[in-house]
């Protein structure tokens, strides 16, 4: 699963590289982030009509059909191999796609009966596209990160982890016509990660010493 990551990048150096079109108001206040977690705003794209936009969302998908907003907390992932059963997200693959922008995550060990935090993240370059969907509930638009298996550099780790989209693939993950099974890929990205403080258990802790390596 993906449970927190981060996201550091300067946004405005985003707009060339991703093909943005529209930059949302609400965004201009975003500050690097080393701990997102759940419920919480972070900076999504997603194709409206013809343009590319770029918008921070909430978090844990509220479905447009809810009651209220409990489904959040829960909904924080999606499981690539089931999202086209589940009533949360079977609709939402063919309309409301998105890509989550990540610089790395994290995930917890358990070592001898104790959970230790390690950080994972891309050996070639500092920004980590991750699918997701998004949805909108009442006032609140909110998204959630697609997981699959592992791949072998870090399945000793966890033995899901979030689906990430190579540069060159975000364009075609974003057209809805191109069938979602074609980007569940299996290639081993030779993830590189390392173990972390215990500092980014909670979501107050937030600054670069969070990534920090520990021996």
């Amino acid at each position: 699963m993906c449970g927190r990551y981060t996201f550091f990048n300067n946004i405005d150096s985003l707009q060339h590289s991703l093909n943005i079109d529209v930059i949302d108001s609400n965004i201009i206040d975003h500050q690097a982030s080393y701990n997102i977690s759940p419920t919480q705003n972070a900076p999504v794209v997603f194709q409206d009509n013809n343009n590319r936009i770029l918008k921070n969302m909430r978090w844990g998908l509220i479905p447009s059909w809810a009651k209220d907003n409990s489904f959040a907390s829960k909904l924080i992932n999606a499981r690539a191999e089931t999202i086209a059963d589940k009533p949360s997200f079977k609709n939402l693959i063919t309309t409301n796609r998105c890509v989550v922008l990540a610089n790395g995550y994290y995930e917890w060990v358990n070592i001898n009966n104790k959970k230790h935090p390690y950080f994972i993240y891309s050996g070639e370059n500092t920004m980590t596209s991750m699918a997701g969907l998004w949805t909108e509930w009442k006032d609140v638009i909110s998204f959630t990160i697609i997981t699959k298996q592992s791949e072998t550099s870090i399945s000793h780790l966890h033995h899901r982890m979030p689906l990430m989209l190579p540069k060159e693939k975000i364009d075609s993950y974003l057209d809805k016509n191109n069938a979602f099974d074609d980007f569940i890929i299996f290639d081993d990205m030779k993830l590189k990660y390392h173990q972390v403080s215990r500092l980014v258990n909670s979501p107050k802790n937030n600054n670069a010493s969070c990534i920090n390596p520990i021996h």
